[in-house]
């Protein structure tokens, strides 16, 4: 799957310029990130034909825009599906009537739609009015229905904003699993951090500079997260994403839940069933690993994992940011410089990393 634009968007307040070359092995998620007023829904509303841009964008070598050649391919004609913050069903409809005039106008089948609603987990409400429901309850009608639409590209244009953290956790996950479920390219469009980290393949930056929004920089999550000198690294926000397999038994009485890396395994509070197997990325705050030179035997910290550092930044704040490599993957730990000099902590160094099971989030 590849997506790729040169596009301008002239509008009275406002002007979109940018060039921008996506592409996706089968399925996958590309955020794009920035403060409010960047021009990301802009972009999203260009790409869907929403707006009416300059320049050329292309999707799997179809043309959907030649200014030049005045050529462009009306929005319905796109197969593209868009799911707004404002979920947008009928009112007048009920849930089942909603996703039942998404189905008759598409290619979906009878199996698309009953595995659909199963995914989703939304038997229970076909019958309900639209009034009757929660904003994330909402929001999965509006992602069901999209996926009905049977796209090639599916946009996401900050569909959890208006809700609480709550109704958030409760979504995320199916996002994440309807990419890989329907084989989609997703293009998702945040200002959350929290979203980012759970979701993001690819991160597309936008900024505005002298009123003119345009791409910074696009690149890899796991890159950007794995370059200590990352100016996102030095800011508070520093984290690792680590990947790995649910593995529940038989801690699951005791509330935590086990995630097999590679050798190596980290515990954490989960209170709910997962797939065993299931694949999962773990966000783990720099701030919230410590580091020891020893095994403790005798700690409340259940995830204390062997790995050895690859890097050491001493920060203008006092503090320090280590590098380590763990099972193959990059955790980051932020403790004080002090901290790290008593230790005498020093590139190739076997040491510890102890992290509270609280302290993950998935």
């Amino acid at each position: 799957m590849k997506l790729s634009l040169d596009i301008q968007l002239n509008k009275a307040d406002f002007k979109l310029a940018t060039s921008l070359e996506l592409t996706w092995p089968k399925a996958g998620i590309h955020v794009v990130f920035g403060p409010s007023g960047c021009g990301k829904s802009h972009l999203l509303r260009s790409i869907c034909g929403l707006e009416t841009a300059e320049g050329v964008i292309t999707f799997n070598e179809t043309t959907w825009l030649d200014s030049q050649k005045n050529h462009q391919v009306p929005c319905h004609k796109r197969n593209v599906a868009m799911v707004f913050q404002d979920s947008q069903l009928f009112p007048h409809l009920n849930v089942k009537q909603n996703l039942m005039f998404a189905f008759k106008r598409s290619t979906a089948s009878l199996q698309d739609l009953e595995s659909a609603i199963e995914h989703l987990k939304i038997s229970h409400l076909l019958d309900h009015r639209v009034s009757q429901l929660s904003g994330g309850e909402k929001q999965r009608i509006s992602i069901c229905r999209s996926l009905l639409s049977k796209p090639d590209l599916l946009l996401m244009d900050e569909p959890l904003a208006s809700l609480d953290w709550q109704s958030k956790a409760e979504i995320l996950p199916y996002i994440q699993s309807i990419c890989h479920q329907w084989q989609l390219p997703i293009l998702y469009v945040s200002h959350s951090l929290d979203e980012v980290m759970q979701l993001a393949d690819q991160i597309i930056f936008m900024e505005k500079i002298n009123s003119v929004s345009t791409i910074k920089k696009v690149g890899s999550l796991l890159d950007l997260l794995q370059d200590i000198d990352n100016p996102f690294n030095q800011s508070s926000h520093a984290c690792s994403i680590i990947e790995g397999a649910w593995k529940n038994e038989p801690f699951l009485q005791d509330g935590l839940a086990k995630v097999q890396l590679e050798e190596q395994a980290i515990y954490l509070n989960q209170n709910h069933y997962q797939q065993i197997n299931e694949h999962v990325r773990l966000t783990i705050n720099a701030s919230d690993v410590s580091i020891s030179l020893s095994h403790a035997l005798d700690s409340s910290i259940m995830n204390i994992l062997n790995g050895s550092i690859q890097n050491i930044k001493y920060e203008d704040s006092g503090q320090c940011l280590i590098q380590m490599s763990i099972d193959g993957q990059t955790l980051l730990s932020r403790i004080s410089a002090y901290s790290a000099k008593r230790l005498n902590l020093k590139v190739g160094q076997n040491v510890f990393a102890q992290i509270k099971a609280v302290a993950l989030s998935k």
